[in-house]
């Protein structure tokens, strides 16, 4: 793990652009998960679905290679604040990561227990055909999560911006480039 830089007033370019694709990604599967039924069956939605899987797994490589990155060669800074403040940016954080490595693991075993099929080139197959029971339960997990995600993601970025235009502190512009 880098030491704390207390010299630094930004995060490095590899943070941020893990960091920026990480959002950039989850915002862009939880749209894409909202807008998969709005195709009719056949090949179109199959695309959308072979989409949605492709950015999961890109997802999966971004998370590992930002925690990989996170706990060998990121710039870390000292905390922004202090207390009771600093406990809940670290549990937000952790939750984060926690929440969107949930999110694929249990993504990865919906395209198991349902099957799926990857822009019609190969196909998963389903773990047990026809129980729709589970595929719906598995479902029902990975769209909670979602919504979970979404909602601490959208508190995270209010404190950002909180700090940004309330208390004026440059923690925002500590994940932002020069410029």
């Amino acid at each position: 793990m880098q030491p704390v830089s207390t010299s630094a007033a930004r995060y490095d370019t590899g943070t941020m652009v893990f960091h920026w694709a990480t959002a950039i990604l989850v915002a862009a599967q939880w749209l894409g998960a909202h807008t998969i039924d709005w195709f009719p069956k056949g090949p179109l939605k199959v695309d959308a679905r072979s989409v949605h899987i492709t950015i999961g797994l890109l997802l999966a490589v971004i998370l590992f290679g930002r925690s990989v990155w996170r706990l060998t060669g990121g710039r870390r800074l000292p905390p922004a604040d202090t207390g009771v403040l600093n406990l809940i940016a670290k549990g937000a954080h952790w939750s984060l990561y926690v929440l969107v490595a949930a999110m694929l693991l249990v993504g990865m075993a919906l395209s198991w227990v349902q099957g799926d099929s990857i822009f019609n080139l190969f196909t998963i197959p389903a773990y047990e055909p026809g129980n729709r029971a589970l595929a719906h339960q598995v479902q029902g997990i990975h769209a909670t999560i979602g919504w979970i995600i979404l909602g601490l993601a959208g508190l995270h970025a209010s404190a950002a911006l909180f700090h940004r235009y309330v208390w004026h502190d440059g923690v925002l512009s500590r994940m932002l480039p020069d410029g």
